[in-house]
């Protein structure tokens, strides 16, 4: 039945159904062979063209940030390609690297120590505040490459999200140092416990596994470990201790904290250890099923170094002490099969070495070599794997030499070779620069004038030490780096008169880092009371582990106020 009083609605829908109708309809017929437009006819991408307007070329210019007008902040990013993160803030003209913008800069919530500035064309980089969220504020008067400066303060945050929690050891090494290493150092983020397992492995079940670090799993992802997994320890070891240890740090910061391996172990025995540890923080919302954030890593805790070399008449080991890096002698060292037997036994002589022939490495299947075993005295025992990849020293960053060829020979006819005796400085520090000076054959060049020349990382000179002859054939300058000393990499070259380019050359680095351990000695009365309005002075002596001093460091300081029950013991 139809209600008439809606007859319009009806008929305006189905003029809208005839209309959509004989669109299709000419639509389909224009695709045909037997349409012809004329000459007034309308294409159907004119029509289109006409009300949504023309598709813009390729090539046609976009919209971009425009750069603000004068010297001013532009843009700004966090960079996390680094092992930690930087907040970098581009500026609408270049700046100079030769100038202090430490100065410029300050960071809020304020740091314990100063933050790492680093300057690139028109781009500032503050580093050194971890993955917590940060204001960068840039002062006014801070200064561009030219006669410009800034008009007025910017603040700028920059903010990391909410970020997963994550729990990994760090670096990459197995070997822990049983004489004077704390302990294990594990890096978390948001963990506040920590559960640990420590797993043993006896020394010939070390040929079924893989002495190795495997990567930390994060939250949610599957853990790869079972009997199964060559780098597990499970179905060839044992627990031999859990625990919980609490993590103390502030949520979003990057957390170490130290496991004390030795403490917790009973006795030393033959064989290798494996740590596990997972977070125990709780307390978030996760599906019944997912993994916590957890890693695990091999450890080997001695105090022997093994150090092997390959050649035509078989294997040398030589077995150092890591503590005083000298020979250990009457040590007894196996060679291992794949199948656990002993192929043959040496023990090191006055100066550590020992020997096996090239006969034992010729074994095949269950016999072919696997493992170097050293068990020295109080239980002490490491072992290495003959099968894993020798050093490449092409691979490891060596400098100091130029155009080097095969065999190590260089085109020119000089050879130099430059170090440092860092690789990293502070500014107001002192490079110490040498240079050995050699011929192709590596004999001393003792006659020849040249210089020795250091650049800024713009590449603008910064100093020369010339030289008219190197008597005992090197060259040596201490180069007294500024206070102002502009972040990032310098080099140094060597320059030889009558040979073009460069006879050898390295960089370092000059950067406002602080290395992550102190020696700190503190000299204060704390037996007498201290009375009120008394000044007490504290004597801080403070030196970085690799020599320098702690100079320019912030030091803080606690005290207790506690009730004294009897002031004056002489008036009862």
């Amino acid at each position: 039945m139809i209600d008439w009083r809606n007859r319009t609605v009806i008929a305006s829908a189905a003029a809208v159904l005839i209309s959509g109708f004989s669109i299709g309809f000419l639509t389909a017929k224009a695709t045909e062979g037997g349409f012809r437009p004329s000459k007034d006819s309308v294409s159907v991408s004119e029509s289109v063209s006409g009300l949504f307007g023309k598709p813009r070329d390729k090539d046609a210019p976009r919209a971009v940030d425009r750069k603000p007008a004068g010297f001013a902040v532009w843009k700004h990013r966090l960079d996390l390609s680094g092992a930690t993160p930087a907040a970098c803030i581009e500026f609408s003209k270049p700046l100079d690297a030769s100038k202090s913008y430490g100065d410029y800069v300050l960071v809020s919530p304020e740091l314990p120590s100063k933050p790492a500035v680093s300057v690139k064309g028109s781009e500032l980089c503050v580093s050194g505040f971890g993955f917590t969220d940060r204001r960068i504020t840039v002062l006014k008067g801070l200064p561009s490459d030219g006669k410009d400066t800034l008009k007025a303060n910017a603040d700028i945050d920059f903010a990391f999200g909410e970020k997963p929690p994550y729990v990994g050891f760090a670096g990459n090494g197995v070997i822990l140092p049983r004489e004077d290493a704390d302990g294990v150092a594990v890096e978390t983020l948001n963990v506040s416990s920590l559960a640990f397992e420590v797993w043993r492995v006896a020394d010939r079940n070390l040929v079924r596994k893989t002495l190795s670090a495997p990567d930390p799993v994060a939250e949610g992802d599957y853990n790869y470990d079972g009997p199964w997994s060559d780098d597990s320890p499970d179905g060839e070891g044992r627990k031999v201790w859990s625990g919980t240890v609490p993590v103390r740090g502030n949520a979003g910061e990057r957390v170490t904290t130290v496991f004390p391996l030795g403490a917790v172990l009973k006795d030393l025995k033959a064989g290798a250890y494996v740590i596990k540890v997972r977070d125990a923080s709780g307390g978030r919302d996760k599906k019944p099923n997912d993994q916590p954030a957890q890693a695990r890593r091999w450890v080997l805790f001695t105090d022997l170094a093994l150090t092997t070399y390959s050649g035509s008449q078989g294997v040398d080991v030589v077995v150092r002490s890591l503590k005083s890096a000298k020979p250990v002698n009457n040590v007894r060292v196996t060679l291992v099969a794949q199948n656990g037997e002993e192929l043959g036994e040496a023990r090191t002589s006055s100066d550590g070495r020992v020997n096996f022939p090239k006969a034992l490495l010729k074994g095949e299947d269950a016999l072919t070599p696997r493992m170097i075993m050293a068990y020295g005295p109080a239980d002490d025992f490491t072992a290495t794997d003959i099968n894993s990849s020798p050093v490449d020293f092409s691979g490891r960053g060596v400098e100091g030499r130029s155009d080097l060829t095969e065999g190590r020979v260089t085109s020119g006819m000089v050879d130099g070779f430059l170090y440092t005796d860092r690789g990293i400085y502070r500014p107001g520090e002192t490079v110490r620069l040498v240079a050995l000076v050699r011929d192709n054959a590596g004999k001393a060049i003792k006659d020849r004038k040249g210089a020795l020349v250091i650049t800024r990382p713009s590449g603008v000179e910064a100093f020369r030490f010339p030289f008219d002859k190197t008597p005992q054939g090197f060259a040596l300058a201490n180069i007294s780096l500024p206070s102002t000393a502009p972040r990032g990499q310098w080099r140094a070259r060597l320059e030889i008169e009558g040979i073009d380019g460069d006879s050898g050359n390295l960089s370092f680095a000059v950067e406002d880092f602080a290395p992550q351990r102190l020696g700190v000695d503190v000299e204060a009365n704390a037996k007498q009371a201290l009375t009120a309005d008394e000044t007490r002075a504290v004597s801080v002596n403070a030196r970085f582990l690799y020599g320098a001093v702690g100079s320019g460091l912030n030091v803080s300081g606690e005290a207790r106020i506690r009730r004294d029950f009897n002031p004056f013991p002489q008036h009862k």
